[in-house]
């Protein structure tokens, strides 16, 4: 199967890779395309490939920005020793691998997008609301942006990928609500950087799981031998 690259977010997906030099060394490790009627198809392996590249840029991303925000503001804080609250995400896909290997490569697709679409609001309010802290590190800031930035385009691509896989989109928007923007924007110092630290800390926890995710879909899909 070959998907076309005019689709929206196979286009945004692509292009987020290609500007991502820890993902592609050089022009050679751009995936191929075959010409068509003008347009340009990549493989189905090919963009479950970029799909899984781009899931483990978000989460190293992730967890990079969890431990620079900790050592920032975790000691003056007291954020080092309090407890995460849960994530409103915890239960959108499969905790354990062992569970995720169980559940049909599609169903398994399809809540890998329900979890990314969730994450919209969340990442938009945590780049919006963290220069409110005060003193935020350019590094922190910077990868708040691109992670929301590679979780819209990621968002896109498996969208994409389901409405060629499929012979319908069922167009379901009932996905994970969060409730965490009032925490963001307390009045109270504490409150607030306990709220940023937990929001962070479940990025990446949703981020590790969207990868282990994608990569078993990649693997069932493609029929390889060990998952």
């Amino acid at each position: 199967m070959q998907l076309s690259l005019t689709y929206p977010g196979i286009r945004t997906l692509l292009l987020l890779l290609m500007s991502n030099l820890l993902l592609w060394e050089d022009v050679s490790s751009l995936p191929s395309c075959t010409i068509r009627n003008g347009r340009c198809f990549a493989s189905l392996e090919e963009m479950l490939n970029l799909a899984v590249s781009l899931s483990q840029d978000i989460s190293k991303q992730a967890f990079e920005m969890f431990t620079e925000f900790n050592n920032q503001y975790g000691q003056s804080h007291q954020l080092i020793n309090k407890n995460f609250k849960n994530c409103h995400t915890s239960l959108s896909l499969p905790k354990r691998k062992s569970k995720a290997l169980k559940t049909h490569p599609i169903v398994l697709l399809k809540l890998v997008e329900s979890s990314l679409a969730s994450w919209k609001d969340p990442l938009y309010h945590l780049v919006k609301e963290m220069p409110s802290l005060g003193d935020v590190p350019a590094t922190i800031l910077s990868k708040a942006k691109e992670i929301e930035q590679k979780n819209t385009g990621l968002l896109q691509g498996i969208r994409s990928i389901l409405s060629q896989i499929q012979s319908r989109i069922d167009g379901n928007e009932n996905y994970p609500a969060w409730f965490g923007l009032a925490s963001l924007k307390s009045k109270t110092e504490d409150v607030r950087h306990y709220a940023f630290s937990n929001l962070i800390h479940c990025t990446g926890q949703n981020a590790q799981k969207v990868e282990t995710s994608l990569k078993i879909v990649k693997c069932k899909i493609l029929k390889q031998k060990t998952c």
